[in-house]
């Protein structure tokens, strides 16, 4: 059984989390008793700015395309052509 970390709330407005199974939905209040329903949380994801492409996307681009940069310097100091 995998646990994961989830906010919680109850109907007196008390907050905190708590480490229990994903399928569980409510868990009760430590501060009243009362019934928490889980609250929606935002993914946790870092995403790049501007495109939103992944980081790892972006920096493995920029690696082949200085790779291919490279093979056509070479082939215009040999060449001098781009091939």
């Amino acid at each position: 059984m995998s646990l994961r970390m989830f906010d919680f709330q109850c109907k007196a407005g008390h907050k905190h989390e708590a480490l229990i199974p994903a399928e569980t939905r409510a868990v009760s209040c430590p501060i009243c008793g009362k019934t928490a329903r889980r609250l929606l949380a935002a993914p946790r994801c870092q995403l790049e700015g501007i495109t939103g492409a992944f980081p790892s996307a972006s920096a493995a681009w920029e690696k082949r395309r200085e790779s291919h940069m490279a093979k056509e310097r070479k082939n215009m100091e040999k060449h001098g052509t781009y091939k």
